[in-house]
């Protein structure tokens, strides 16, 4: 009996057609869907490191220039420039890079995120 039933199962699975056409179908939708996600994760960080360093830079030029939201993010590099304006005050520009995560191995490393903000200082 445990044997015409694997025996049934097998001559099911060697009759069965379009398997091979659906696993033809099925790694490019995958690859695709990956390839989606990863796009749509890097763009996320991008937006929430942006709204982060708009947020940083702006309690810079309202005085808070404490050091320990810089060193918050180990695997990010900040630039900051600050530059004096004719009329008084300065300007502080920041840009930043920061890596967000993979998704699958169809890309060799980690992508970079960057971004940058403005803020005026009186």
């Amino acid at each position: 009996m445990k044997i015409n039933r694997s025996r049934n199962a097998y001559r099911a699975f060697l009759s069965e057609r379009g398997s091979i056409e659906a696993g033809l179908t099925i790694i490019p939708t995958t690859a695709f869907f990956l390839l989606t996600l990863q796009l749509v994760i890097s763009g996320s960080y991008q937006v929430v490191e942006t709204m982060k360093l708009q947020s940083m830079v702006t309690k810079f030029a309202l005085g808070d220039k404490s050091e320990g939201e810089r060193q918050a993010y180990p695997n990010r590099t900040l630039n900051y420039k600050y530059q004096s304006m004719p009329g008084g005050g300065e300007l502080i520009l920041a840009n930043s890079e920061i890596s967000s995560p993979r998704v699958s191995n169809l890309i060799t490393q980690n992508p970079l995120m960057k971004a940058e903000a403005i803020a005026i200082s009186e």
